[in-house]
């Protein structure tokens, strides 16, 4: 079996390499756009020498709640689909600071035994009518960096929501219109309609809402209607456990961590103040794995990489 990891990140590429090294180590694929524009040349640098992990370039800004999120994971699935050499079996988007919680042969393992779709659907416009108003509005403010976290922003990024809404600024949207958890696990066949279908997301979903919760969910509905899928997402996140609505993954503790087992990733692990929780998750993944010689990438020695960023310096 093999994986394709969708990520993204705003952190420093001493934050970001780690991550990647562990996750294609046996094999697998990372993906990964990284928001800021200095740490992105330097995981380019990096990773050189890696073939299993790729910089996005077709779009390198991501962050939750913004379309940039939603369209750069369709647009990783593209890239992927696009590698000759490769077949992924399954696609695994990962937020900033996620990480798996469970070895890779535990992983490959369950999805084995337990073939298909994981994605959760937490209610439709057909349980919850005020759903639909909600997703019609235009909500100009959410590519802002303090969008995520920056509550002044995002009050009024409601209320000009609102203001443009009374002025019959709204888009027209007739599919069923679905919300959930904004992570998923999809099969190739899966994936592949997704690539296919890539600019509904932009058409329909231009200063969405976090679009993330709502765009998986609401085109595998359309374009594969009736498809079956396990309506889980399998991951545990802080500080509660459980994906929250318009709110991304937060610091995960020991004791959530606990208290799912049946999760097969979870975070986030950058904002704990836990760093031996960190540093043994980051293991995780490889434990029992024992290097072959072919796995061996080339490695960029500390030289190259200081004349790289000097050359950065005299930009």
């Amino acid at each position: 079996m093999k994986i394709a990891y969708l990520m993204y990140s705003g952190r420093k590429y001493y934050d970001i390499i780690p991550v990647c090294r562990k996750l294609a180590r046996q094999g697998d694929h990372v993906f990964i756009m990284v928001s800021d524009d200095k740490a992105r040349d330097e995981v380019t640098v990096a990773v050189a020498g890696n073939r299993r992990v790729h910089v996005s370039r077709k779009l390198e800004f991501a962050q939750e709640g913004d379309l940039s999120l939603a369209r750069g994971t369709l647009l990783q699935i593209r890239d992927a689909l696009d590698l000759e050499e490769e077949h992924f079996d399954y696609f695994v988007n990962l937020s900033e600071g996620m990480l798996p919680v469970k070895p890779r042969s535990e992983i490959v393992s369950f999805l084995e035994e337990n073939p298909g779709d994981y994605y959760y659907v937490d209610r439709s416009e057909k349980d919850d009518p005020s759903l639909r108003k909600k997703t019609l509005k235009y909500y100009a403010y959410t590519n802002l960096l303090a969008f995520p976290k920056s509550r002044w922003v995002r009050w009024n990024t409601k209320a000009f929501s609102n203001f443009l809404n009374l002025l019959g600024v709204r888009r027209k949207m007739d599919d069923e219109i679905l919300i959930g958890s904004p992570w998923f696990i999809l099969t190739n066949e899966t994936a592949k309609v997704l690539a296919e279908n890539y600019a509904y997301c932009s058409d329909q979903f231009k200063l969405s809402w976090y679009p993330e919760e709502q765009v998986i969910q609401m085109m595998i509905n359309k374009f594969l209607p009736g498809h079956p899928h396990i309506n889980k997402d399998l991951r545990v996140v802080g500080p509660n456990g459980a994906w929250i609505e318009g709110q991304g993954a937060r610091a995960l503790t020991q004791e959530v961590l606990d208290a799912h087992p049946e999760a097969l990733f979870g975070g986030t692990f950058f904002e704990t103040d836990n760093e031996e929780l960190y540093k043994t998750m980051l293991e995780k993944y490889n434990e029992g794995y024992v290097k072959k010689s072919e796995d061996k990438e080339k490695e960029i020695t500390s030289d190259e990489f200081n004349d790289f960023v000097d050359t950065l310096k005299r930009r």
